[in-house]
């Protein structure tokens, strides 16, 4: 919003400053009264106060006395906004630009830097001189306003700071999670939000809590359970015995993933051992049958294997990978 008040211009064209002459007179127009009278010689009369900004002429002589002068009133200042609603991509820069407003209703761009600007809130990391202004790093979409002042008088412009990348927002920029994820968690500035640390000291590392869907900041969240086909509890890889119809049993490794996992750049990777020495990966990792969903998580298993390296297995994990 404007706030008004009254700097004057002077708006002001040439005046006449010099005296007029020909072979048959001499006349300073700059001596004539407040009133423009009547200026005579006796070759010529001539009255300024009828051609102020143009030319005075008569057979024997021609005399431009130069330009009235104009004295305005500033009363605003107005930042343009070209679009609505104002968006900058991160990092990213914007040219600003000022309008002013006289008291005649008359208006006129200003130079840029004959305004000062600042940053009046949000991720800008600042406005220079000249107005241009450049975005910080969001992890989310985020308001922001700047402001240009010319003496008391100024105005400001929202914009809209375009969160454009998943991973790159300090300090959590380029780790492989997610920066929304990480400052719901662990605050904007958290020191223990890494991928490979514990935020809440359970044994399980923060890319696990997020791979599987469980809560950094809540420990010992177990194993993942579910109900039926919509209720799941996130938590860490269990295997189960599954008995079919028949009364065989068989025997499944079971564990929680993200839907949005694709898009998020994840992978799981299931594999086997006989010893915790030797691991051999599941083929059927790729494609696992999904056993519950939530909307957002999902239970998914793969079968078994039976022998690694001629051994029985006992023993399965997930490995979890980020590109």
């Amino acid at each position: 919003m404007a706030v008004e008040t009254h700097i004057c211009f002077l708006f002001l064209l040439p005046l006449a400053a010099w005296a007029g002459t020909s072979a048959d007179y001499s006349i300073d127009p700059t001596a004539l009264d407040g009133g423009g009278a009547l200026a005579s010689s006796a070759a010529y009369t001539f009255n300024p106060s009828t051609a102020p900004g143009v030319a005075g002429a008569s057979a024997n002589y021609a005399l431009r006395s130069g330009y009235a002068g104009q004295l305005l009133d500033l009363v605003a200042i107005a930042i343009d906004e070209p679009a609505s609603p104002m968006t900058l991509n991160e990092r990213a820069t914007l040219q600003l630009a000022v309008t002013a407003t006289c008291d005649d209703a008359t208006k006129a761009v200003l130079a840029a830097d004959d305004v000062t600007w600042s940053v009046q809130s949000g991720p800008l990391a600042g406005v220079n001189a000249t107005g241009l202004v450049t975005a910080g790093s969001v992890y989310q979409n985020t308001a922001a306003v700047a402001r240009a002042a010319l003496g008391n008088i100024s105005d400001t412009v929202s914009l809209s700071v375009i969160n454009t990348g998943l991973d790159d927002f300090a300090p959590y920029a380029a780790d492989g999670l997610p920066d929304t994820w990480q400052v719901q968690s662990f605050g904007e500035s958290g020191t223990l939000g890494g991928p490979a640390m514990d935020y809440d000291g359970d044994g399980v590392i923060n890319l696990h809590e997020f791979a599987f869907g469980s809560n950094p900041a809540l420990p010992s969240a177990g194993f993942v359970r579910w109900s039926g086909a919509t209720s799941i509890t996130p938590g860490l890889p269990i295997p189960y015995v599954f008995q079919s119809g028949t009364g065989t049993f068989s025997y499944r490794a079971a564990f929680s993933r993200r839907k949005d996992y694709a898009a998020l750049g994840l992978s799981y990777v299931v594999e086997f051992s006989a010893d915790l020495s030797t691991w051999k990966a599941s083929p059927s990792t790729s494609t696992p049958t999904v056993l519950a969903d939530s909307g957002t998580v999902q239970v998914v298993y793969v079968p078994y294997l039976i022998f690694v390296n001629g051994k029985k297995a006992n023993f399965f994990r997930v490995k979890v990978q980020t590109q």
